[in-house]
């Protein structure tokens, strides 16, 4: 008797051990002093423990000089959050029958092409969804991002982008690949991937507010605009970009989301993706290096499933995901095992999303409250002063007293690189005043810029989009005509690098 009794105890207490008592009144507070730290306008947060949601609140304002206060129905643009329901869109349409996870593509999307034959042939469904195509991290991301380019053309222009590295053999993050699911989505389901997410999954789970395009939006609809460290952004249009990021949504119906993965696909009793299929999705199909960081903070594997990232943080396995627009962060978190969730939505750009979701998975699982704000606000800091450091230093090296090669008029015309499109370079003002102007055509709202002479046959120029920093339109002469340019615009998103404008 005293032993089963000790084996009760012992249970239990292992039981109490795993399953900390989180403090939502330290944590209400931890949240503030974070926003602080990071200098963000506003912050939406949920927390779901075994099926019921223990927190949820809303700080901050939706636009920085204005009195509208955030809440839990404010809408963000969630960003790469949407890769999830793509993943469980092509989940549902394989338990149909419709779609193998191995189909290759050019079986639904027969002209379908990457710039490798062999590699064209041999992609799957499932090679769209993790991230193994060959192709860099964010390549191919300025097809879409404020461009006029349909999703169609923006799957076909990709086939003119070379692979950076061995098919399956590495990991780059490839919005274009899920673009292409989401075609994929629409030709066998015979609806646009909106209409089936719309349709199987944001209808059924009740997420009523949740919308795939700014232009849904009402006029009473509270909208937390983006903002770029704290300076408010208009609403920009991510319709191009379906199946990878254009999805809009506020915490009470996020916390419906992960409600549902935390049940494996059941809903108030009914199935909408079976138990199997989320353990398949939820599974290691590209496996990941596991950084010095995450060795000191006791992580052993690093992995990405379709649309969700996995790791393993004090012995328990996280599925997680963050999403990312200029001026919005988002991250969902799941804990299959200790039925938790949780779900951040920001509408500035800062890591706090990811401070935040190891202070909670610290309290949950108690661990030693580190204070990861402070930690990851450095971070920021040390990469914007790096970032000063590498402008100031550009500045010094300048060889202000040369000048361009040619009159001015020389470099005016139109330019066209094979996978972006045209740009058109013309000039503003006259005489002394004269400047180049640069427009790329695709996303002229926000790639157009007055050019500065900076040195030689280089002009500096600042886009229309605050997002980037400035770049330089570099020419090339073969004889005595200008043939070409390339830009040069460092930033972690968008490859300007990739293209190679050549004059017509």
């Amino acid at each position: 008797m005293k032993t089963k009794i000790a084996l009760l105890l012992t249970i239990v207490l292992v039981i109490n051990a795993n399953a900390q008592e989180i403090d939502f009144g330290k944590f209400d507070n931890y949240v503030k002093k974070s926003m602080r730290d990071f200098n963000i306008p506003g912050l939406a947060i949920g927390v779901i423990q075994n099926g019921d949601i223990v927190f949820q609140q809303g700080y901050g304002v939706s636009m920085v000089g204005e009195d509208q206060r955030i809440s839990t129905n404010s809408m963000f643009g969630i960003a790469s959050l949407s890769k999830g329901f793509t993943a469980a869109s092509v989940g549902m349409l394989v338990e149909e029958g419709k779609l193998n996870w191995d189909d290759k593509v050019t079986k639904h999307l027969p002209n379908w092409k990457l710039s490798d034959p062999i590699v064209t042939n041999m992609m799957t469904i499932e090679d769209l969804l993790c991230h193994r195509s060959g192709l860099k991290t964010f390549d191919g991301d300025l097809l879409w991002y404020g461009s006029n380019y349909s999703r169609e053309e923006i799957i076909t222009r990709i086939q003119y982008l070379p692979l950076s590295y061995e098919f399956r053999n590495g990991f780059g993050y490839q919005n274009i690949m899920f673009i292409t699911a989401g075609e994929v989505i629409a030709k066998v389901s015979g609806m646009s991937w909106d209409k089936f997410v719309d349709t199987r999954i944001l209808n059924p789970l009740g997420m009523t507010q949740t919308i795939s395009s700014i232009t849904k939006y009402k006029e009473n609809t509270k909208i937390a605009y983006p903002h770029l460290k704290r300076k408010p952004q208009e609403l920009l249009n991510y319709d191009n970009s379906g199946a990878t990021a254009a999805l809009n949504s506020n915490v009470v119906d996020m916390m419906t989301w992960t409600k549902f993965w935390l049940n494996e696909g059941i809903h108030h009793g009914d199935t909408l993706l079976k138990a199997s299929t989320v353990r398949k999705i939820f599974s290691v199909q590209n496996p990941l290096n596991v950084s010095n960081f995450d060795a000191t903070i006791g992580t052993h594997f690093k992995g990405y499933g379709f649309g969700w990232f996995l790791m393993d943080y004090n012995g328990k396995k996280v599925v997680h995901h963050g999403g990312g627009l200029p001026g919005y962060i988002t991250k969902v978190v799941l804990v299959p095992e200790e039925n938790m969730g949780v779900v951040i939505l920001t509408n500035d750009m800062s890591s706090i999303c990811t401070a935040l979701m190891y202070r909670l998975l610290d309290e949950a699982f108690g661990e030693a409250k580190r204070d990861w704000s402070k930690d990851f606000s450095s971070y920021s800091k040390r990469s914007d002063s790096l970032s000063t450091v590498k402008m100031n230093k550009q500045d010094q090296e300048r060889k202000a007293e040369t000048t361009p090669t040619l009159p001015l008029e020389s470099y005016v015309g139109t330019y066209t690189d094979k996978f972006y499109g045209n740009a058109t370079i013309s000039i503003e003002g006259k005489g002394k005043k004269a400047k180049l102007k640069i427009v790329l055509e695709p996303a002229k709202a926000l790639f157009t810029a007055t050019c500065d002479h900076w040195e030689n046959d280089s002009f500096v120029f600042k886009f229309n989009d605050e997002f980037l920093p400035r770049g330089f339109a570099n020419f090339k002469l073969e004889g005595a005509k200008i043939s070409g340019f390339n830009i040069d615009l460092p930033n972690p998103d968008f490859h300007f690098s990739n293209l190679n404008f050549v004059k017509q």
